[in-house]
C-alpha cells in the first residue's frame, strides 16, 4: 500500500465503543508494530467515502443506487460498508508484482517427479503454441517432456517403473516459471491425484489481468464446465483402465480420480497460468432431470410466533406453490398471542394440514428444531423460517434429490429479498466474523457473481431459514446445540458438524424463495440481543475457530472484510488445500 514516496492511507471502520487503536504493519515474517508519532489519524467524512469509493469502483455504485432507489436502505448501507473496505485493496498489477516477489512456501524442499505435458490445439495458431512451449522452457523445474496424445497409454503402462504426472495444456497458456515446481510438489504425498491452480488473463503488451481464483475442488462446479481443469497436474497411475484418456475430455479424467473429502484433488491458490486465448465454456448449469413419479417426504419444522401475515403467507406457498412432495408440516409456536394467530393455529390442526407444537419460553432457535425434528415422522427434515415464501413449484423436490446422493449432509436454497436482491446463496466461513451470506445485496441479474448464482455448488455452511438434511444425520451429529447457540451461528455449527463428519453441504440456485430475513424476529440491536450475540461468537470462535479461517470454497487471495472478489493485500495460508475443514 505503501506509494513511491513511502507514504499510504489505510480506511477503517471503527467501532462505537473504541477506547484505543493499535496499527501494525506486516512483512511476509513477522508483525511489528507501527511508529504512530509519524502518522496522523482523522475522520473520514462520509462525502468523502462516497466519493472516493466512487472513484475506485464506479460500477458497484450502480447496484447501490438500485437499492437506494427502491428504498433498501439496509442493503444500502451493507453494500456501501464493504465498498468502503475496498478503498484499501490494491490493483491487482501491484498486487501481481507484490505476490511474484513473496517468499516460496516450499523453503529449500525441491519437487520430484516425470511430468508429461500435451499442449491442446483446439482454436489455437503455432505462434499461440511456441508462447506455451517457451513458458515451459523457462520452468525453474526441468524434469517434463512434450508428448503427443496417442501416447498417454504408453505411459500409463510404463507406470509401474515411472510415476508419471500428465499436465494437459491449452496451447496459448503461459506458465510461470515456478508453476511446475508448484504443483509437483504436493504429489509427494500418495494419495494426491489431481492438482490445480489459479489463472489469468495475459493481455497486449504482457499485460496480466482477470484473475479467476478458484475453490477448493467441487465435483458439481467441475462437472458444469464453471471450474476449469484444463491445465491441472494428474497422476496417470490413479486413472481407471477403463477410461479412455487418448479421447476423454479432461474434466471426466479427473471426476474419474476425485473423491468428495480424500486429498485426492488439491487447489494451489497461485496464480500459476495466464491464458492468451479466452476459455470456450463447452457445457454449462443444468437443471437436475426429475422423474414426475418420484415424491419425496419430507417433514418442515417452522418455529413460530404470532406475525399472522408471514405464517399464513409461508403456508399458503407449502400448499400451492410447492410440488412433487408429500409434506409433513410441524410449526413450533413460540408463546403466540394475538387472537387471530391462535385461531389460525387451532384451524390448521383442525383441517389436518399441519401440527402444532407449544414451546414456551424465551426464544430459542436451536431447542425448537430439535422439538422439531424428534416429533418428525419423515427422515427428510427440512428448516424453514415462517417468513420464507416459495417461488418455483419444485424447489423442494430439487433440494430432496441432491440428498439422494450419499456424501451430501444438507442443502440450501436460493433465497432473495421480496425486492428481488440476493440474500442468501451459501455462507463464507470467517466472513463478517464468524460467517456471512456469499453475493449479500447483489441482483441476480447484475454480473457481480461472476456466474456462481447460477451453479448448483459445494459450499462450507448454507442458512438455517432453509436447509433440508435428514433425521438420521440430525441425531448423530447431536442435533443443533441450543444451551449454548440459541440464535446465531447454530445452523453454521451444524454443517460444519456435518462436514466433520464427511458430508457435503450443497447449494441449489434450483430451489428459489422469497425471505423476509429476521422479520418476525426483530434486529439484533438491544443490549440484551448483543450480548447474546457476542456469547454465541465466543462459542463458535472456540469451537471452529481454525476452519472459520480456512474456508475451503473462499480463495484466500480474496477479502473476507470486503466484497466478493476484492484481492485480499496479504493472504494468510496459500498452501494446496483439498474441500475438507482442516
Amino acid at each position: 500500500m505503501i506509494d513511491a514516496n513511502g507514504q499510504a492511507t489505510l480506511y477503517c471502520w471503527v467501532p462505537k465503543a473504541a477506547m484505543t487503536v493499535q496499527i501494525y504493519g506486516a512483512d511476509q515474517k513477522t508483525l511489528a508494530p507501527v511508529d504512530l508519532s509519524i502518522m496522523s489519524v482523522r475522520r473520514a467524512s462520509l462525502l468523502e467515502l462516497i466519493i472516493r469509493a466512487l472513484a475506485k469502483n464506479p460500477r458497484k455504485f450502480v447496484g447501490i443506487g438500485k437499492l437506494f432507489l427502491i428504498g433498501n436502505r439496509r442493503g444500502v448501507s451493507f453494500r456501501f460498508a464493504r465498498l468502503a473496505e475496498e478503498l484499501n485493496a490494491l490493483p491487482y498489477r501491484l498486487w501481481l508484482d507484490r505476490h511474484l516477489k513473496s517468499v516460496s512456501t516450499f523453503g529449500d524442499a525441491k519437487p520430484t517427479g516425470n511430468v508429461i505435458v500435451l499442449i491442446t490445439l483446439e482454436m489455437a495458431s503455432n505462434v499461440q503454441t511456441a508462447v506455451t512451449e517457451n513458458s515451459l522452457a523457462r520452468q525453474a523445474f526441468r524434469n517434463w517432456r512434450k508428448v503427443e496424445r496417442g501416447d498417454l497409454p504408453l505411459f500409463r503402462s510404463s507406470g509401474a517403473s515411472h510415476e508419471f504426472l500428465w499436465l494437459p495444456l491449452p496451447a496459448g497458456a503461459v506458465l510461470a516459471e515456478e508453476a511446475l515446481e508448484e504443483l509437483v510438489k504436493p504429489f509427494s504425498s500418495p494419495e494426491v491425484s489431481v492438482v490445480y491452480p489459479d489463472e489469468d488473463r495475459l493481455g497486449f503488451g504482457g499485460r496480466r489481468h482477470s484473475p479467476f481464483f478458484k475453490p477448493a475442488w467441487s465435483p458439481l462446479l467441475a462437472k458444469s464446465g464453471w471450474l476449469p481443469l484444463d491445465a491441472a497436474l494428474i497422476r496417470l497411475s490413479s486413472i481407471p483402465h477403463e477410461i479412455d484418456i487418448s479421447n476423454a475430455l479432461v474434466k471426466d479424467v479427473i471426476l474419474s480420480v476425485a473423491e468428495p473429502f480424500a486429498r485426492s484433488v488439491l487447489h494451489v491458490p497461485k496464480v500459476l497460468l495466464s491464458r492468451t486465448i479466452t476459455r470456450i465454456r463447452t457445457n454449462g448449469p443444468e437443471r437436475p432431470a426429475i422423474s414426475e413419479n418420484w415424491r419425496p417426504k419430507v417433514t418442515i419444522i417452522i418455529p413460530s410466533r404470532d406475525r399472522l401475515d408471514l405464517l399464513s403467507a409461508c403456508m399458503e406457498g407449502l400448499r400451492n406453490r410447492t410440488k412433487g412432495a408429500e409434506l409433513d408440516i410441524i410449526i413450533i409456536d413460540n408463546d403466540s398471542r394475538e387472537p387471530a394467530t391462535l385461531a389460525y393455529l387451532r384451524e390448521l390442526q383442525t383441517e389436518g394440514r399441519a401440527r402444532v407444537i407449544n414451546m414456551p419460553g424465551e426464544f430459542n432457535f436451536a431447542r425448537a428444531c430439535n422439538v422439531g425434528v424428534a416429533a418428525a415422522r419423515h427422515d427428510l427434515i427440512l428448516l424453514l423460517n415462517n417468513d420464507v415464501d416459495p417461488i418455483s413449484p419444485d424447489w423442494l423436490v430439487q433440494m430432496a434429490w441432491e440428498l439422494s446422493d450419499e456424501t451430501v449432509g444438507a442443502v440450501g436454497a436460493y433465497l432473495l429479498y421480496p425486492d428481488g436482491f440476493v440474500q442468501h446463496a451459501g455462507v463464507t466461513l470467517g466472513a463478517g466474523s464468524i460467517a456471512r451470506h456469499s453475493f449479500s445485496f447483489i441482483h441476480p441479474e447484475g454480473g457481480e457473481d461472476r456466474g456462481l448464482l447460477r451453479e448448483r455448488r459445494d459450499v462450507s455452511a448454507v442458512t438455517g431459514a432453509c436447509m433440508l438434511t435428514t433425521r438420521s444425520l440430525w441425531q448423530a451429529v447431536g442435533g443443533m446445540d441450543e444451551e449454548h447457540l440459541t440464535v446465531a451461528f447454530n445452523d453454521v455449527d451444524y454443517c460444519l458438524k456435518l462436514r466433520r463428519m464427511r458430508r457435503r453441504i450443497i447449494w441449489t440456485p434450483f430451489a428459489k424463495l422469497w425471505h423476509r430475513e429476521s422479520v418476525s424476529r426483530g434486529k439484533d440491536d438491544t443490549d440484551v440481543k448483543l450480548r447474546r450475540f457476542a456469547r454465541e461468537e465466543a462459542v463458535m470462535f472456540q469451537r471452529w475457530g481454525t476452519s472459520l479461517k480456512n474456508d475451503p470454497f473462499h480463495n484466500p487471495n480474496l477479502s473476507k472484510i470486503a466484497e466478493d472478489f476484492v484481492l485480499e493485500a496479504f493472504p494468510e495460508d496459500l498452501a494446496a488445500r483439498g474441500p475438507s475443514l482442516p
